[in-house]
């Protein structure tokens, strides 16, 4: 009764989070444009631009809210397969960081691939860029005008990818809760930057996926450390 209670409690949370996020405020900034521009600022040349492109943008994030929520209650619901192969790690890191360039260039932030041109690790490659991209994507919005995003792998126990930024860091409080679905250390600023609160929630449930784990370290005014756990591929055994 104890573990049903759980998760309804769980699903509650889920629905009024997604109710929340879906309602406001992007619909109603989509609605209020369409609606002025229906009014007569279609003649109005240089704003009705402006409001296209807003309308635009809230469009998008109401795209990838879906696309995000969809992802991760198939993941949960064990409908997302896992193949792990021996993967170059380094060649996908490089693709990741080209898809991302033009977000990077235009804060200043350099991308370093610090991972050994020969590094393999035993992953499904595509959820892997997947995992990546959301955790390189963060740092690069949460980071330091004119700071730096490095990705390196070192090998212990298990194989460990590190995503590290050069950001404000995340008080300590709000740590232990960051991979939490729809969790946001500040609202406004991801909102802002077109956040979903979903990114590290996907991350955390394919690391698991893989039979792995993700985790994170950071420290206020010095930056993040975002860590994927993979058990090791064969050539490391």
């Amino acid at each position: 009764m104890t573990r049903i209670e759980r998760l309804e409690r769980v699903r509650q949370e889920f629905l009024s989070n997604v109710s929340h996020e879906v309602a406001n405020p992007t619909p109603t900034a989509i609605l209020a444009f369409v609606e002025t521009l229906e009014s007569g600022a279609l003649g109005d040349v240089e704003n009705s631009q402006r409001f296209l492109s807003i309308i635009r943008r809230n469009a998008n994030r109401m795209h990838t809210l879906i696309d995000d929520i969809l992802e991760l209650s198939a993941i949960e619901a064990g409908n997302v397969q896992v193949t792990t192969e021996e993967t170059a790690l380094h060649p996908l890191v490089d693709e990741v960081f080209t898809s991302l360039a033009a977000g990077a260039s235009g804060r200043q932030i350099v991308l370093e691939n610090r991972v050994h041109p020969g590094a393999m690790v035993l992953a499904d490659s595509r959820r892997l860029e997947q995992m990546l991209t959301n955790l390189i994507d963060n740092a690069i919005k949460f980071n330091r005008e004119g700071g730096r995003v490095s990705v390196s792998c070192h090998n212990g126990l298990r194989d460990r990818i590190l995503v590290e930024d050069t950001g404000e860091g995340i008080p300590a409080q709000h740590l232990p809760r960051i991979f939490e679905r729809f969790y946001r250390v500040d609202r406004a600023r991801s909102r802002e930057m077109g956040g979903t609160g979903l990114g590290l929630a996907i991350v955390k449930h394919l690391a698991r996926a893989h039979g792995g784990d993700v985790a994170v370290e950071s420290r206020l005014g010095e930056g993040s450390t975002f860590a994927i756990e993979l058990p090791q591929a064969e050539q490391d055994r």
